[in-house]
Parts: structure tokens; sequence; C-alpha cells
């Protein structure tokens, strides 16, 4: 029997992965944002020979950039720029959808309460 845990749960268990994955999704989101500045020199050099296959890695490297980084949010440094959270479930085997910190908070409180009722 195997056990697999989601890359994404991995990184909000243990705190090193949490910040690799951080600042991968960093580098990336960056990167995606960087690079279109090479497409207008590439571009005016003419697609021929090396060029068009610079423009064409280049094109690829955007892409992996994108798809990579799309999950960090620059303004967010309570979340550690990684803006979706596994859910969370809980020892009922109930799933919480992803919350904000307050209102996770609130949920809590709401959930020991009706375990206390029953």
């Amino acid at each position: 029997m195997s056990t697999r845990v989601p890359l994404n749960r991995l990184a909000f268990d243990l705190p090193l992965a949490e910040r690799m994955v951080r600042a991968v999704r960093a580098a990336a989101f960056w990167a995606a944002i960087v690079l279109p500045i090479g497409y207008p020199f590439l571009l005016s050099a003419g697609l021929d020979g090396t060029n068009g296959l610079y423009f064409v890695g280049l094109l690829a490297a955007n892409a992996v950039a994108l798809a990579v980084g799309h999950d960090y949010d620059p303004g967010s440094s309570d979340a550690g720029g990684v803006t979706d959270r596994p859910d969370v479930t809980d020892r009922h085997g109930r799933t919480d959808p992803p919350a904000s910190n307050a209102r996770r908070g609130a949920g809590d409180a709401r959930r020991r309460a009706d375990d206390a009722d029953a």
C-alpha cells in the first residue's frame, strides 16, 4: 500500500519545502514577466537560422515560467506567496474548503462547539 501526498500538501507540512516551492514559484513568476522583453529583439533580427531557434526556445521558456509561476501572489506575504492551500481534513473526516486565516479560526471554534454538543 502506498501513501501518496500531493506536492502542495507536502509544501505546507515541511517548512523547507514550503520555502523552496515559494522561491521556485517567485522566480518563475518574475521570469514570465521579464522574458517577453527578448521577443522584439529576436523578431527585429529576423527568424531565420539560429534566431528562429532562440525565439522558439524563449517562447517555450516563457510558457514553462507561466505554468510554474501562476500560483504565486507577490502581494501575499502571510501565505508565503502561495494562493491555494490544500483542503484540510479534520479528525471526523470532514473537509474544509480553503479559507482565510481569520475565517479559519472562527470555523475551528464553531467545530469545537459542535463537537462538544454531540
